[in-house]
């Protein structure tokens, strides 16, 4: 298999995952954002107008584009937004760290640690998610490789 097929392939595996974790994210908020709303209160220099819009909206962005992301549709300007959610999900989870919150951010629910999904997904402040997050960018990030070919 070439390059560029491996590149290509895992492209799409990338959008097939950070997709659904985005529409996984959605409906649990939908279910249950008080962990979201909790979290969204900590963050004390944002004004409370944008605060209602994260609280209220995020859930229903997160699945919108997540769905797109998930089977590459509008990939031009849906890997952008999906990237950015990412970019600001990983500064949150650092601005979380460093400031010491504690507690559930709100991010998948409440899954519980005893599985490995739940593990994973855990929704703890602390550098498990900093590192899961940052990978979480890393792979957005590798939406947007183009590298240049040659032959083969």
């Amino acid at each position: 298999m070439n390059k560029k097929r491996i590149i290509t392939y895992t492209q799409y595996l990338f959008r097939f995952i950070l997709g659904g974790l985005l529409v996984f994210a959605g409906i649990l908020k939908m279910q249950d954002n008080s962990a979201l709303f909790e979290s969204v209160a900590y963050i004390t220099w944002l004004p409370l107008g944008l605060k209602s819009l994260v609280i209220d909206l995020l859930p229903y962005i997160e699945v919108i584009i997540g769905g797109l992301l998930a089977f590459s549709l509008f990939s031009k300007y849906v890997d952008p937004i999906a990237t950015s959610i990412y970019l600001v999900f990983f500064i949150f989870a650092v601005y979380g760290l460093g400031q010491g919150l504690e507690g559930d951010c709100g991010c998948f629910g409440d899954l519980g640690e005893s599985s490995l999904i739940g593990s994973l997904l855990s929704s703890q402040f602390g550098w498990k998610m900093v590192i899961r997050n940052g990978f979480f960018v890393l792979m957005a990030g590798l939406l947007f490789w183009r590298p240049s070919y040659n032959n083969g």
